[in-house]
């Protein structure tokens, strides 16, 4: 019994980690990161701080509301999950093919810091890191948690994916230079797969929920 709980508990953990660590994407967010912080003037390391803190604010907000968020516009759990499924499947598939928000590469070369106030809060945390698909996948995992533990869990996830995200952006030339261009892009496919299995995964549980004769 103890040993089912202990093993339930750590599959949804690592579930959250990896939804959470491909959609936020901080290697990904390192281009960006590296553009607006050689143009703003500010430190580097206070502007990954600040950054990370206000996604896990923004996106810790919906871990506690998510459920009310659900109730009030009267959505049921196997309804979002099919929807959030769907959506985290549109974004994989742009991973996949490198488009868009997840080109990273070339999405950098057109911000400049001085068209925002407050480049740790817009853009790099929002919508970077705490993006539709991040929140979309916070109001997935908090509808398929069924205990206090697990609504624990995914704030763990969130906080350890944050702090990787940190490290990321405080050490991003290195990591830069490690990886080089083509293997941050590699990554980015790579991620954008394991998402899209994901998302069909919270789509097929979504489906036996809402329609349990089929399972």
């Amino acid at each position: 019994m103890f040993h089912e709980f202990f093993s339930g508990a750590f599959h949804f953990f690592i579930t959250a980690v990896i939804s959470l660590f491909v959609v936020i994407d901080p290697t990904g967010n390192v281009f960006a990161f590296l553009a607006l912080s050689s143009a703003s003037g500010t430190a580097r390391g206070d502007l990954a701080w600040r950054s990370c803190l206000y996604a896990f604010l923004i996106l810790a907000f919906f871990i506690i509301l998510g459920r009310v968020v659900l109730t009030f516009f009267g959505i049921s759990v196997p309804a979002f999950q099919i929807a959030g499924g769907l959506i985290l499947f549109r974004i994989a598939f742009d991973m996949i093919e490198g488009r868009g928000h997840f080109n990273r590469l070339d999405t950098s070369s057109s911000l400049v810091a001085a068209d925002y106030r407050d480049t740790a809060l817009v853009p790099l945390a929002m919508p970077l890191m705490a993006g539709p698909g991040a929140i979309s996948t916070i109001l997935v995992l908090t509808s398929r948690s069924r205990s206090p533990l697990e609504d624990l869990l995914i704030f763990a996830a969130l906080v350890l994916v944050v702090l990787l995200s940190y490290f990321a952006f405080r050490f991003a030339e290195q990591l830069l230079r490690y990886m080089k261009e083509s293997g941050m892009r590699l990554l980015t496919r790579i991620m954008g797969l394991i998402l899209a299995a994901l998302a069909v995964e919270f789509v097929i549980q979504g489906l036996r929920a809402a329609f349990p004769a089929w399972d």
